[in-house]
């Protein structure tokens, strides 16, 4: 039934008059009814989350300042996809599709992306629980694609020559490289630590040196490598005072025409030619799953054996004036 309520005919819709003595509640509030299974239920619309220009400058010095290992080229990485998202409102699970429809999705925007909702998580209050359900509503992340190429023996020689034009430290860095088959972050530490490490001299003309738990990280677990003996007193005499950031390295031997990391799938490839099994050269190379399943110093006798091999089969082929 409708009633006359001060001049003005009210039909039971226009106001939510409430339990006696409450003051009616305006419809139009900014809560609304959700119905559940059938229920009425009062809600606040879900807080988004905005993507400013300003907000994309606060996460680039947020990563740069906030997370000094990160490396350049990363940086560049975020640089790249996440001004790309400026203008879109990160609201619900649905939004995670827009944001890789506008980046595309690979290992790169993913781990941009995944590194921006951090940032929203610390950075900004309020937002905890929309952050949890953008990350449930992440896909699964793209496998880095495999690269196959092992160059030959000629490219890996004209390497060398290539980067003693460089320096003493290029030409260092390399021979620790295809004497090891270690990772680029290893042989620099390596170059700059060398009176620190210990070593242990071996009767056929080689050092074994231990390297640091600091330099074990995730998978890469890198606890020992091999040096011809001469190769490990060059070393020594190197001042190394301005050693060159990793990035520098890695882009003077893509300018001398091979990337640092084929030097390791090389020495890998000459240790299977010369019939060491798979277990062995993951020990050499510091995998974690061959360490799980033994204690590393379980393979120390068996790597000092096998280098000499190796030592012989490297020298015939690596001439160094």
């Amino acid at each position: 039934m409708e009633k006359r309520l001060e001049g003005k005919w009210w039909t039971g819709r226009d106001l939510n008059p409430g339990p006696p003595g409450c003051k009616p509640t305006p419809m139009d509030s900014p809560r609304r009814k959700k119905r559940v299974r059938g229920l009425s239920v009062n809600y606040t619309p879900q807080k988004c989350f905005e993507i400013t220009d300003m907000v994309i400058q606060d996460f680039l010095e947020w990563v740069k300042r906030d997370n000094p290992t990160i490396k350049p080229k990363t940086i560049k990485q975020y640089e790249y996809y996440i001004p790309k998202l400026q203008g879109l409102a990160l609201c619900s699970k649905r939004d995670v599709d827009k944001v890789f429809k506008i980046i595309k999705l690979n290992k790169s925007s993913y781990e941009a992306f995944s590194r921006f909702l951090t940032y929203i998580e610390k950075r900004h209050d309020g937002y905890e629980d929309l952050v949890v359900k953008l990350r449930k509503a992440l896909p699964r992340k793209p496998k880095a694609r495999e690269d196959t190429y092992i160059p030959p023996d000629t490219k890996v020689v004209e390497l060398d020559k290539c980067l003693e034009k460089h320096g003493e430290i290029y030409a260092a860095i390399y021979k620790i490289l295809v004497f090891t088959g270690c990772r680029g972050t290893e042989a620099r530490y390596i170059l700059e630590h060398i009176h620190e490490l210990k070593t242990v001299k071996l009767d056929y003309g080689a050092v074994r040196i231990h390297l640091p738990p600091e330099l074990q990280r995730g998978s890469k677990n890198e606890f020992v490598v091999y040096l011809p003996v001469d190769i490990y007193n060059e070393l020594l005499k190197i001042n190394t005072k301005n050693l060159p950031h990793q990035d520098t390295i890695e882009d003077k031997f893509r300018d001398c025409g091979l990337a640092l990391k084929y030097l390791r799938k090389w020495f890998r490839q000459k240790l299977k030619l010369l019939g060491i099994d798979s277990e062995t050269i993951e020990a050499f190379q510091g995998r974690v799953k061959t360490i799980g399943g033994k204690h590393y110093t379980d393979w120390i006798p068996i790597l000092d054996s096998e280098y000499e091999k190796i030592l012989k089969e490297l020298r015939k082929l690596l001439v160094f004036g």
